[in-house]
C-alpha cells in the first residue's frame, strides 16, 4: 500500500488524523477483498486495482454512482424536485439567488417564516442558519449571500427524530439515529434566539444511535431506497426526519462519510468497517451486460 509510490507511512501525515480510520477501513477492505491499494494525493484519492480492474475512490465517493446522478444528489433543490416527481415524501427546498440589484428586505418579504436557509451545497451543517423573524432571515441572507452564489430554503420542521440509512444497491448498509447534544432543541422548542446547538450534525456535537428496532428500520430502509431510486444512485446516504410522527427525506449523499460515527465507539466502528467492505467490494461486482 502506497502514495504516489512511496511507503505509506512517509505520506504527508496532516491527511491521516482527519480520515485515520476510512484510512485503515479501505485498507483492510481492499486486502479483504484481495486488491492492491495504492493511496495518491495525499491518501484523498484511493487507487484499487484487482484482476486487472482499476477503480478509485476520490475523498469519500465511489465508482458505485454515475456522475450525473451523484452530482443532481450535492444539489439540495435538484434533489427535492426529484424527490417530489417520484412522490418521495420530502421536506422541500426552495433555490435562492441575490443578485447585486437585488433588494433583500424585498426578498424577505416574499419568504415564508420560520426557515431554514443553507448553501445550495455543502453537507455537515456548515452555514446552516435557521430564522424565526424577518430581521433575522434579513441578516442571515446578507450573510451568506456575500459567501455562497446560490442558497436554499426550506420550511423549519420541528424535528422529533432525524435517522441516517445506508444504502449499497439496493440494500440497506446502516442505519442510526443523529441525536441532538442539546435536548432542550426537541420539537417544540421555538427559542430562535437560544445558542443551544439544534442541528443533528455529528461534527456539531450531536451522537449517533444505533437502531435496533427492526420494524422502523423496514420503513426507513424502503423510505431511503426510495430516494436513492428518484435520484438513480447505488451508493449513498440518506437522512430522514420524523417530523411530529411523520418522516421525510431532508438530504441524500452520493459519498457516504463515516468518519466521527466511527470514532464514537467499537460498534460503531465496526459497522462502518462494514459498510466500506461492502463498497469495495461492490466496486469490482460485474458491470452491467458483463459476463
Amino acid at each position: 500500500m502506497t502514495d504516489q509510490g512511496k511507503p505509506s507511512g512517509a505520506a504527508d501525515g496532516r491527511s491521516r488524523p482527519l480520515r485515520r480510520n476510512f484510512i485503515a477501513s479501505m485498507e483492510r477492505a481492499a486486502a479483504r477483498s484481495g486488491a492492491e491499494l495504492r493511496w495518491h494525493s495525499e491518501r484523498w484519492v484511493a487507487e484499487l486495482r484487482r484482476n486487472g480492474r482499476r477503480r478509485h475512490v476520490v475523498g469519500y465517493n465511489f465508482p458505485i454512482n454515475d456522475a450525473s446522478s451523484a452530482f443532481m444528489a450535492s444539489d439540495k433543490v435538484a434533489t427535492s424536485v426529484l424527490l417530489s416527481d417520484a412522490g418521495v415524501p420530502n421536506v422541500p427546498h426552495s433555490l435562492l439567488r441575490l443578485r447585486p440589484d437585488d433588494s433583500v428586505a424585498d426578498v424577505v418579504a416574499r419568504l415564508p417564516l420560520p426557515a431554514v436557509v443553507k448553501p445550495l451545497s455543502s453537507s455537515g451543517g456548515r452555514d446552516v442558519h435557521r430564522a424565526g423573524t424577518p430581521v433575522q432571515l434579513f441578516d442571515t441572507l446578507g450573510a451568506l449571500a456575500t459567501r455562497h452564489p446560490a442558497l436554499t430554503v426550506c420550511p423549519w420542521v420541528p424535528i422529533r427524530h432525524e435517522y441516517r440509512v445506508i444504502t449499497l444497491k439496493g440494500r440497506t448498509e446502516l442505519v442510526f439515529e443523529k441525536r441532538s447534544s442539546d435536548p432542550s432543541t426537541g420539537p417544540a422548542s421555538t427559542s430562535w434566539d437560544d445558542p443551544a446547538e439544534w442541528r443533528h450534525n455529528l461534527k456539531l456535537g450531536a451522537s449517533a444511535v444505533l437502531l435496533d428496532e427492526p420494524e422502523l428500520c423496514v420503513v426507513l430502509g424502503g423510505l431511503a431506497r426510495r430516494a436513492m431510486c428518484a435520484l438513480g444512485l447505488n451508493f449513498g446516504s440518506v437522512d430522514i426526519l420524523d417530523v411530529l410522527g411523520d418522516l421525510s427525506v431532508i438530504e441524500v449523499n452520493s459519498g457516504v462519510c463515516l468518519e466521527r460515527f466511527s470514532r464514537q465507539d467499537d460498534d460503531c466502528h465496526a459497522a462502518a468497517e462494514r459498510v466500506y467492505a461492502a463498497a469495495v467490494a461492490a466496486c469490482f461486482a460485474p458491470d452491467e451486460g458483463e459476463d
